[in-house]
């Protein structure tokens, strides 16, 4: 049988023994538990194995307590706490093991990888001589023109190393003191690495110095401090290329793991400006269409507005000729009342004209009495019915002017009457056409 079978039996082995009356309470109970609630060492557990036993009442503070106790019980039970032990190990992993305590079953990596480095990162160029001058000083590569050579690898400064005979063929190219840097030095190195002109290959005693046509070969390596040494050996002083010796974990893994959580924080801060934007956009389509819609309302309730005051003016040029249609009818009865008024009067002047003119000095004295007596009869009678007339006519008028103010009382009351069911009318209509309340959407957060 493969390990793998053993494996897979040994599994349902374990499933089967946590089905034990003893334990499947227990692990039914882990079960619904997360990673957090299953390491607190603070929550209290009772031992399965333990219970309807003297033990059964016994608190255990953690599942690192619990197995201890499983795999150190060593009166009653013992085999039933081992198995329990086992179980919960098995389930539960390695993880409940207390700081210090092993099995002894692995064994991790060996050692450190830290190391030290030279800081700032620096590639040593290696065979940069040109030629001799006049008095027989080297002449060699210069700091641009190094630069140059690998611009693609974002050095920052170049450096030579002269001596007594001028340039000594070796020259530096030094990085940005950050752990990309360093990155931007090691890519440097490999590549030497990979065109075979490293360190290794310049220290060979059968190196190439030239290549076909007489150009120099160049070669280059990751500087060490035995390197920097060599650099400096004749730049006492100020002259001298600063350097220090730092530890790698320190200078570039840790760097490299603080611009991955950078990056991390960036691409968050990213998404969240997205979501930003996304958010400010419905945002903004929104307000638009709410601006478009009060944009159309206040257009249609100009247009409303416009029509009502040309509803009002035609209106009241109705109402206005109305009124001068009816005032023309009330200004002719009171023409016509004028001149029957008139011809009343005119007809008791003539009247009494006649009776005036009337022979009283003829005839007897008698005769004469008695027609100056019916003559002033006449003229009383007819000033009393004047004077009855005139009362009737100022009771007539009095209570035509009564009727009239109580006819405009009542229009008036009519009219605030309809004014007000136009008011509650418009106030309706407003309610039940009341502009939605704007939300915006909460797309993001």
């Amino acid at each position: 049988m493969s390990e793998e079978d053993d494996s897979d039996e040994s599994e349902k082995s374990f499933e089967t023994q946590k089905k034990n009356k003893w334990f499947k309470k227990f692990f039914e109970v882990i079960d619904t538990l997360n990673e957090e609630q299953i390491h607190d060492q603070t929550r209290p557990w009772h031992c399965p194995a333990c219970q309807n036993g003297p033990g059964a009442i016994d608190w255990f503070n953690g599942l690192q307590s619990l197995v201890r106790h499983a795999r150190t019980k060593g009166s009653r039970r013992v085999k039933l706490h081992r198995e329990f032990a086992t179980l919960l190990e098995h389930e539960l992993g390695t993880t409940l093991l207390p700081p210090g305590e092993q099995f002894g079953k692995w064994e991790g990596l060996r050692g450190s990888t830290d190391r030290e480095i030279v800081w700032p990162p620096m590639v040593i160029v290696m065979n940069t001589l040109l030629e001799q001058d006049n008095d027989d000083k080297w002449l060699g590569m210069g700091n641009e023109e190094l630069l140059d050579y690998f611009h693609e690898y974002d050095a920052i400064k170049a450096r030579h190393a002269y001596g007594p005979g001028g340039h000594r063929g070796m020259s530096v190219l030094i990085f940005e003191s950050s752990a990309v840097g360093y990155m931007d030095a090691e890519r440097l190195h490999k590549h030497f690495v990979g065109e075979r002109t490293d360190r290794e290959a310049w220290q060979a005693p059968s190196k190439r110095r030239f290549l076909p046509g007489g150009k120099r070969l160049l070669y280059g390596f990751l500087a060490n401090k035995e390197d920097m040494e060599i650099f400096n050996k004749h730049h006492p002083g100020k002259s001298c290329l600063k350097y220090d010796m730092r530890s790698y974990n320190e200078m570039v893994v840790v760097g490299m793991k603080q611009m991955s959580l950078d990056n991390q924080r960036l691409n968050h801060m990213k998404n969240r400006v997205v979501k930003t934007e996304k958010h400010s956009k419905v945002v903004e389509e929104s307000l638009g269409v709410i601006t478009q819609k009060c944009r159309e309302t206040s257009e249609e309730n100009k247009v409303l507005m416009r029509r009502i005051k040309e509803k009002h003016l035609e209106h009241e040029e109705e109402m206005s000729s109305q009124e001068k249609f009816f005032d023309d009818q009330i200004e002719n009865l009171y023409k016509a009342m004028e001149e029957k008024e008139s011809e009343y009067e005119k007809r008791l002047q003539e009247e009494r004209a006649k009776a005036r003119q009337y022979d009283v000095d003829s005839g007897t004295t008698e005769n004469r009495r008695l027609r100056k007596e019916e003559v002033q009869h006449f003229i009383d009678c007819q000033a009393k019915g004047v004077e009855e007339f005139m009362s009737k006519r100022d009771e007539l008028i009095k209570a035509h002017e009564k009727k009239k103010v109580q006819l405009k009382r009542e229009y008036m009351e009519k009219e605030v009457e309809l004014e007000k069911e136009l008011d509650a009318a418009l106030t309706f209509l407003m309610e039940k056409h009341e502009p939605d309340t704007f939300k915006a959407s909460s797309s993001s957060s």
